[in-house]
């Protein structure tokens, strides 16, 4: 259904016709707010969040950047991306996942992420992680590891299969299986600060795999300078 508000509301004037959830609408009808209206059918693909809610899924295919835009990053961009932060870039430590907040802002379908590289790049792998806000591991790039190259850009690697995701906050990690390269993070002097932590060091990419398929990680709750990678999702 619809209703028609015979008063302003919740920031609405009167007059304007919305879709709410049913008990609303009967809340607001019942105190002669508003009085309900029939509307034509709208295409749920055309406009998911004004007829099916922010959280559900729209009808139909969701192609990368149907919604929204076909790339996010897990911090506002600009000049001081490439300067202010970590201008060089610092090493990690070997095999560990460095964790990083990202909030995805509308339904989309990602085909993989990537990271800020620093000044120093090499023969050194990389394997980047998606987990949920519980913690849970929704999605990786190809454990053989991916070459670390090309200086002081955002090194865009797949995920072994396009992953579709709801809006809400999430978590990207980052694994380098060596101290050659030096990705760059987050420092809390230019504003930005994710939430983000340090998971210890494995034996592999592969051992990672496994003990991530198994537990559910415990998700960062503060900021830490210089642990944050930055990191983007990518349609």
């Amino acid at each position: 259904m619809a209703v028609t508000l015979l008063r302003p509301y919740s920031g609405f004037a009167s007059g304007a016709l919305l879709v709410l959830d049913a008990p609303t609408e009967a809340g607001l009808v019942a105190q002669s707010l508003a009085v309900y209206t029939s509307v034509p059918a709208i295409n749920p693909a055309v406009s998911p969040g004004f007829t099916q809610g922010f959280n559900q899924s729209p009808t139909g295919a969701i192609t990368g950047g149907a919604f929204g835009p076909a790339v996010i990053c897990n911090i506002p961009m600009g000049a001081a991306a490439l300067t202010g932060f970590q201008s060089n870039g610092v090493a990690q430590t070997a095999l560990a996942i460095n964790l990083t907040e990202i909030h995805v802002p509308h339904w989309n379908t990602w085909t993989g992420a990537s990271m800020l590289n620093g000044t120093g790049v090499g023969t050194d792998t990389q394997v980047y992680w998606l987990f949920n806000s519980e913690g849970d591991m929704l999605a990786y790039t190809t454990i053989a590891g991916t070459v670390n190259a090309t200086a002081s850009v955002f090194q865009k690697i797949a995920f072994t299969a396009p992953i579709t995701l709801s809006p809400g906050r999430y978590f990207l990690g980052a694994q380098v299986d060596g101290t050659t390269v030096t990705p760059r993070h987050v420092l809390s002097a230019n504003g930005a600060e994710p939430r983000c932590s340090i998971i210890a060091a494995s034996a592999s990419f592969a051992a990672s795999l496994n003990a991530l398929s198994a537990a559910s990680i415990a998700v960062p709750t503060t900021f830490t300078t210089a642990q944050a990678p930055i990191m983007q999702l990518y349609s």
